[in-house]
């Protein structure tokens, strides 16, 4: 158990997923049994999270529904900041989060060991901690000599490039810097030696498209 309060991003109108997200919000877009939103509750509620802000947008009151009827029983703060830029929305959770707390995507499922990313964000005394992914190749990789010759073949090999998931661990203290959009930020914090990076090794299931939806709907049981 762990005093981290997480905070859920879920005011997308995840565009590239219409037609499905005409008449809900990508957050309560199925996979499985149950919708993305309600994956991430469990999940995060079995690393010990006991307290979430879920920051929202586009058709709030359907999210407001869905948690009332099917996860009443969590501690859920629901704040909705309209159609703004993520950084809004954080700005606009923080009287309901901790000194260091956690941020995900409302898109993202990833079997993150929260515990332990925490501990290397206290261990490194960082100021924010996002958690990172080694991206593999989709292609199968050639290496060729200046005569043309094939000298060497990858099957889609993992690349030595790190993508951001999500799963940040901020000090509410850095949200006292002048207003930035969150790309800004990331930059902001980057550039100033204040961001570090937990490597997760695991399960990441992206929903951002409808290609990408099939591909959860086909993993979703190894989320756990």
């Amino acid at each position: 158990m762990n005093e981290l309060k997480a905070l859920i991003l879920c005011g997308g109108k995840g565009e590239r997923l219409k037609p499905i997200t005409n008449k809900i919000p990508k957050p309560l877009v199925k996979i499985g049994e149950d919708s993305i939103l309600g994956h991430q509750l469990k999940y995060l509620k079995g690393q010990g999270i006991n307290s979430f802000c879920l920051a929202t947008g586009y058709k709030s009151k359907l999210i407001e529904e869905y948690v009332e009827d099917n996860y009443n029983n969590y501690q859920i703060k629901i704040i909705n900041s309209g159609q703004v830029d993520i950084m809004k929305r954080i700005k606009d959770c923080l009287p309901y989060l901790s000194d260091d707390f956690l941020v995900c995507y409302g898109d993202t499922l990833a079997n993150v060991d929260v515990n332990a990313l925490y501990k290397f964000h206290k261990d490194k005394k960082s100021k924010a901690t996002v958690t990172s992914y080694q991206l593999e190749s989709q292609f199968g990789i050639l290496t060729i000599d200046d005569k043309g010759l094939v000298i060497n073949f990858q099957e889609k090999p993992k690349l030595n490039i790190w993508i951001n998931i999500g799963y940040f661990i901020f000090n509410r203290k850095k949200f006292e810097v002048k207003s930035y959009r969150f790309k800004d930020f990331i930059n902001y914090l980057s550039n100033n030696r204040y961001l570090y990076s937990y490597k997760h090794e695991g399960l990441h299931i992206t929903i951002n498209t409808l290609d990408e939806l099939e591909q959860a709907r086909l993993n979703i049981n190894k989320f756990t």
